[in-house]
């Protein structure tokens, strides 16, 4: 009897949650001569299309940075830490491969 309780009580969870698919994938970039990989993974608690990245600069710090698109199908990329020039130059050439990237996971 208790058994059953907890098994129907698990069937109620489980149909009662609704579950998001994790995206995340790497990508390699070649900008300015240097092939870099950047890794993205869909921000579900965030929005619809928000991609948190991030990259390594030339010493292996790790740099963080937002990708999200807005109702008018434009991507605004967006930082807490200052960006190098070689990221935001490139922002064009990133949000491709993020594109690329959804399509082919």
């Amino acid at each position: 009897m208790l058994y059953e309780n907890y098994l129907e009580l698990f069937m109620k969870t489980i149909m009662n949650n609704n579950f998001k698919k994790i995206i995340h994938f790497s990508r390699l970039i070649k900008i300015s001569g240097r092939l870099r990989e950047f890794n993205f993974r869909k921000n579900n608690n965030a929005g619809n299309y928000v991609f948190d990245a991030d990259t390594a600069d030339e010493r292996g710090n790790r740099l963080f940075f937002r990708l999200n698109r807005d109702e008018n199908n434009e991507w605004e990329l967006t930082s807490s830490q200052v960006l190098p020039e070689w990221i935001t130059a490139h922002q064009e050439q990133i949000i491709t491969e993020l594109e690329e990237g959804v399509l082919n996971n």
